[in-house]
């Protein structure tokens, strides 16, 4: 050892940040998954269907109605599309913070509902849809 500063033995190459390789797909699969079924089981959210992708967490709802209590949970933005089906899917595009853990997770939660069916004003006004 020369300087007080030199250790023994080999040194270990350390990596700056965009130098290190980036998670697999399927981890950050998992990584949104487990995000998302956090929120869901510390808020009791309804998710009857839940599908983790890589790049975002899609639930389906089974009662449009129950995608104000995701917005009121997650804030986000909301959008309505006729389908061809003469369908109207309601759409909340949101995003969970970043942790230390894992990145911002993008969670898409989309509900149906037919033609005539009732949906809740502030959906309505959240999305610019007439009464």
């Amino acid at each position: 050892m020369n300087k007080p500063t030199d250790l023994p033995g080999e040194s270990v190459r350390v990596m700056t940040l965009p130098e290190a390789p980036l998670p697999s797909p399927f981890a950050r699969q998992r990584d949104n998954a487990t995000a998302v079924q956090a929120l869901i089981d510390r808020t009791g959210l309804p998710a009857p269907t839940v599908v983790a992708q890589p790049d975002a967490v899609h639930v389906v709802l089974a009662d449009v109605d129950d995608l104000a209590l995701w917005r009121a949970e997650l804030d986000g933005r909301v959008r309505a599309d006729e389908t061809p089906w003469r369908t109207v899917e309601w759409t909340l595009f949101a995003q969970m913070s970043a942790t230390r853990r894992r990145g911002a997770v993008l969670v898409m939660v989309h509900a149906l509902a037919v033609p005539g069916q009732d949906v809740l004003p502030s959906l309505r006004d959240a999305a610019g849809v007439a009464a």
